[in-house]
């Protein structure tokens, strides 16, 4: 498996309000439409429990995955006419973009529903490949943990065939991790990568899932 991770800032002549509106339809419609694609979910950043200072520093408006079977899939994917239509409306609400790359590990599967509360974790900075394992480490000891992906990271580069400005933020690591509930967050989520925490963003998300 493959995923595509955007890390998006809006324009800024339009309110967040507006472009999560326009991010969800008719952004989100049109991208769930790509073909080969396997999983497809946006991440709505929140200013609630669980968000760090970092992460409110870095601006990121939304993140969202693209899941597909390989590289030939996402190749057929980024390569059809609904993708090109996609770049096209990108621009009506988009600032700057970056894309990351890498291969989604699922180490558990949360539930499709229950009062659930998720969070993404973003190393930042330069290639650090004890990361994931040390987030992974610090979850093992959280109590209500019900989902846990981890990405190892392929490459970072220009969003293909997008006239959308780059956001220049390198990412050293990508984590998502799913609680019970709000309660377990808040027990879990402080002791999450205590070594990490002047490079490592924590954002409390909303997530949309479309496919």
């Amino acid at each position: 498996m493959i995923a595509a991770i955007s890390l998006i800032r809006r324009r800024p002549d339009i309110s967040l309000e507006q472009f999560r509106r326009h991010w969800l339809h008719p952004h989100g419609t049109m991208t769930a439409e790509l073909p080969a694609t396997r999983r497809y979910v946006q991440h709505h950043p929140v200013d609630g429990a669980g968000t760090n200072e970092l992460a409110r520093q870095l601006g990121i408006d939304g993140v969202p995955e693209l899941w597909f079977d390989d590289v030939e899939s996402r190749t057929i994917a980024y390569t059809s006419p609904r993708i090109a239509e996609c770049n096209v409306d990108s621009e009506n609400f988009i600032g700057a973009v970056s894309r990351v790359v890498s291969e989604p590990r699922v180490l558990i599967e949360a539930p499709e529903n229950g009062a659930l509360a998720r969070i993404l974790l973003l190393a930042t900075g330069t290639s650090d490949p004890g990361w994931s394992e040390r987030v992974q480490a610090s979850l093992s000891r959280a109590t209500g943990l019900v989902g846990y992906v981890s990405h190892r990271l392929i490459e970072q580069a220009p969003a293909p065939n997008s006239k959308i400005p780059e956001l220049v933020l390198p990412i050293a690591g990508i984590a998502e991790a799913v609680f019970a509930d709000e309660a377990a967050l808040l027990a879990g989520s402080p002791a999450l990568v205590d070594d990490d925490t002047r490079r490592t963003a924590i954002f409390r998300v909303k997530d949309y899932r479309f496919v």
